[in-house]
């Protein structure tokens, strides 16, 4: 590791921060329902967070690139501070919108400065290990999270959740002034300059062949990723009839095998083809999707949900790597921007199609759907991949040809 403090910093800061909104996140819909939202009240301010996500991605990514990390982080972890105590101290609706947009443009920003510094503290060739092990703070932060809200739920109410919000939010706002230096050295800080913030820029960057090929992988994952999570749980419930105990041990054994393997796996794709890996994990992560419905039982679908997360983390280490060795041609903080903004088109398009699929043909269809999406996704990929490198080596030939005549 290039630069071990700085990276335990965002270690930490990535984990405070994502710990706080899992405690948050996994109650909001309800504290939502307990002020009197109905309908489109109860809908509309998690739509706003999902829209403003992909709106500003792009925009907010490019600004790192531009204005530099310490004053992204502290721009972003600040908004966060200010989020959590909007929450802490109103209970009127049209605020909590208003804070709920807010923070989808917080979280635009800070993803793509947190991999940006991530690769700065990683340096080159050990990018899958660096992202492996930086993903393990979000992974084992979603995960317990909902545990800790739920008993800060039954012991203080909303008021003990967002207190411990804005508390984990303060805590990484002032482990970021301390540890992140005002010249991170990251990598894209010779191209600040000429960093673009339109979105002529971000669609430029989409179009390139190996990123856009990345595009599509994302956009799949994500329209997966969040089909499982809405009609999953409707599954083993109604269908299999399990209990409310051997539902959460399926939901939590996909992440447990992810945040297990992430280290291990992210220096395996520092030593292997990148663009293997997320070949390998995406279009077996897809099979496994058509297995779910034909699952009998209990034991049957908690090994299907650990299959899903051995096949998914995979991908995982190596496709973040992939991002920043994009970053590297076209601006980090724009690259993850524009990555993020895909992944979180693909969660919002995901639960919509699942919806009207489920309604017109029934329940097991959103899963054969989703093998599907994952499949034609992987499959971009792989053409996008090769377009690149039959490319790359008739540039090559034709450099060589240059040099010999010469």
């Amino acid at each position: 590791m290039k630069n071990g403090k700085l990276f335990k910093s965002l270690f930490l800061i990535n984990f405070a921060t994502s710990l706080g909104f899992g405690i948050a996140d996994a109650f909001f819909s309800t504290y939502l329902f307990s002020l009197g939202g109905r309908g489109i009240l109860l809908g509309l301010p998690l739509l706003l967070f999902s829209l403003s996500k992909i709106l500003f991605s792009p925009v907010m990514g490019a600004c790192v690139d531009r204005f530099g990390a310490r004053g992204a982080v502290t721009f972003s972890l600040t908004l966060y501070l200010l989020v959590s105590l909007g929450y802490l101290f109103s209970s009127d609706l049209t605020l909590i919108m208003a804070l709920r947009l807010v923070q989808g443009v917080a979280c635009a920003m800070f993803r793509p400065v947190m991999l940006s510094l991530v690769g700065a503290a990683s340096g080159t060739n050990g990018e899958g290990r660096a992202a492996g092990t930086f993903d393990i703070s979000f992974y084992l932060a979603i995960g317990v999270g909902p545990v800790i809200g739920g008993v800060l739920h039954d012991m203080w109410g909303f008021y003990g959740i967002f207190a411990s919000l804005a508390f984990l939010c303060l805590l990484s706002l002032a482990v970021a002034l301390r540890s992140i230096p005002a010249h991170s050295g990251d990598r894209t800080s010779c191209k600040q300059e000429k960093v673009c913030l339109t979105l002529p820029a971000a669609f430029k960057v989409a179009r390139h062949g190996t990123m856009g090929g990345l595009l599509f992988f994302i956009f799949g994952r994500g329209c997966g990723i969040s089909l499982l999570a809405g009609f999953l749980p409707i599954l083993l419930n109604a269908r299999l009839g399990l209990t409310g105990t051997q539902t959460g041990l399926v939901l939590a054994s996909s992440t447990l095998v992810i945040t297990t393997l992430l280290r291990p796996v992210g220096r395996l794709s520092d030593c292997r083809s990148r663009k293997f890996l997320v070949l390998l994990g995406g279009i077996s992560v897809s099979l496994l999707y058509f297995l779910i419905p034909v699952a009998q039982g209990f034991q049957q679908v908690l090994v299907l949900g650990g299959g899903i997360g051995l096949c998914s983390v995979l991908s995982q280490p190596a496709s973040t790597a992939l991002l920043l060795e994009q970053g590297e041609r076209h601006g980090t903080g724009l690259a993850v921007g524009v990555f993020n903004s895909a992944l979180n088109l693909g969660f919002l398009v995901g639960p919509l199609f699942g919806g009207w699929l489920q309604s017109r043909f029934g329940l097991t269809s959103v899963f054969y759907a989703a093998g599907w999406i994952g499949l034609a996704a992987a499959g971009l990929f792989a053409a996008s991949a090769l377009v690149r490198e039959r490319a790359d080596s008739r540039k090559s030939a034709s450099s060589s040809k240059d040099v010999a005549v010469a």
